[in-house]
């Protein structure tokens, strides 16, 4: 069988960049609920989804009952629960672009764990690295001027945002060993695993504190946003960018994951009027430029 045309991978990993930079939003539109209420609403809501979407493809069950005795499995699995549970906290206490472009700061993390490790480093990951870090300096720069409160809840948020950071490198390195060893490893049976994992730890804590919610929770303007957090930005982008990764090479899936920021910053401007400065766009640049610089292929015969 021929490789899908070329336009429908690219369509899809645009679609998968687009459904990410609309979660922030999402979030910032129900301020009533806490962290532990939108984890759940979004793990829930995305878990049920793609059930039938399993159900449909019934030689997927064996590997997932296979993957569900595996300890490294779950592992991934309650990693990417933790990288939720970050990403939420983050867009919950600082604006959306900034928390975007910080989660997006793997690659920088990985690069600092080389230079810790003593591990050489490519003339394209130095020049990358420096390029990134520079433009996160300049873009957070800005945005600690007044209120000492104000920064404190902003850096609180880009903390939240470095540790999502963290599980994302953590689950790639990971996947990317373990995937080596058990070929039924998929990202759709892992991502319907996370959903299953989620929702079973996190609903019942997140009822015991919603009691007084349950009234929102019944709202038509609540019920189409929380739809869209499960379904728009949680399960249609990541069958999305599977299939993109799939079809694609390394170096154009990264460079098409790296239009998450500027959607999420464009409407984020749109719809929560949240403008990013002169400096603030100069630093984003620069940082896209970094961690794209550092996702060009390695040469043969080097680790990463």
């Amino acid at each position: 069988m021929s490789d899908p045309p070329r336009l429908l991978p690219l369509g899809s990993g645009c679609l998968a960049a687009l459904g990410w930079g609309l979660t922030g939003t999402f979030i910032k539109l129900m301020p009533q609920f806490s962290t532990l209420d939108v984890l759940s609403i979004r793990l829930g809501l995305a878990g049920l989804v793609m059930l039938p979407i399993l159900a449909m493809r019934r030689p997927l069950w064996s590997d997932l009952r296979m993957l569900l005795r595996d300890p490294l499995t779950v592992l991934l699995s309650s990693l990417m629960v933790l990288y939720y549970l970050f990403a939420v906290r983050a867009f919950q206490l600082a604006p959306v672009g900034d928390v975007v472009l910080v989660v997006g700061l793997s690659p920088l993390l990985g690069l600092a764990a080389k230079v810790c490790l003593k591990q050489r480093l490519t003339a394209s990951e130095g020049i990358g690295g420096a390029i990134a870090f520079s433009g996160l300096v300049l873009f957070v720069l800005p945005n600690l001027q007044g209120n000492s409160e104000d920064s404190l809840t902003y850096l609180t948020g880009l903390g939240f945002a470095l540790l999502s950071a963290a599980t994302t490198l953590a689950y790639a390195s990971l996947f990317k060993s373990h995937g080596a060893k058990q070929p039924r490893l998929t990202p759709l049976l892992v991502a319907f695993i996370t959903f299953a994992i989620g929702s079973i730890v996190i609903i019942p804590i997140a009822c015991l504190s919603t009691s007084q919610r349950l009234n929102d929770l019944v709202q038509p303007q609540v019920w189409t946003i929380m739809l869209g957090l499960g379904v728009i930005s949680t399960v249609i982008p990541t069958l999305c960018y599977s299939y993109a990764a799939k079809h694609l090479s390394p170096i154009l899936t990264t460079a098409l994951n790296l239009m998450t920021p500027i959607f999420a910053a464009a409407i984020a401007a749109i719809l929560l009027g949240e403008y990013l400065s002169g400096w603030n766009i100069v630093g984003a640049l620069l940082i896209l430029t970094g961690i794209l610089t550092l996702s060009r292929p390695r040469p043969r015969g080097t680790t990463q």
